[in-house]
């Protein structure tokens, strides 16, 4: 049987190894992301959300016909036996219909606060940028 070649591993080494990888990290200068990278970034996460909210109002509303495969087959294809079914689901699934519209109504709520809050960031970026501008044209640090 052959046995596999282990080198010996020297602790010591690779702490000493890592410690300075961690300095070295610790004393790089943090990349600001820029304006528009946050406005994209943040627009298409608020897009995706509120795609999900959407679906979710669409699931919200109260059924009035069967899905096309299971209404043509008995009993649904029976018309009492279809709208008792149906009111029946209605009833029986009232409590949560309303819990799902607070929700998505919070989600609403909370994608328009996204929405302006990534406005305000902007604002304050833009106001930071311009600072730093003026500040290097008058020659101050």
């Amino acid at each position: 049987m052959i046995e596999p070649f282990e080198a010996p591993v020297d602790v010591d080494v690779l702490m000493t190894r890592l410690r300075a990888r961690v300095d070295q990290l610790r004393h790089q200068p943090i990349a600001e992301v820029s304006i528009n990278a946050l406005s994209v970034r943040s627009s298409v996460f608020i897009n995706s959300i509120e795609a999900y909210a959407n679906i979710a109002d669409q699931k919200l509303q109260i059924r009035t016909h069967w899905p096309s495969n299971i209404g043509s087959t008995f009993p649904f294809n029976i018309g009492r036996v279809r709208d008792l079914s149906l009111k029946l689901l209605a009833f029986a699934f009232k409590d949560q219909r309303h819990v799902n519209a607070a929700v998505v109504a919070a989600l609403r709520e909370q994608i328009s606060l996204n929405r302006h809050l990534i406005e305000q960031v902007q604002l304050l970026r833009t106001e930071i940028e311009t600072v730093k501008a003026t500040k290097s044209v008058n020659g101050t640090h």
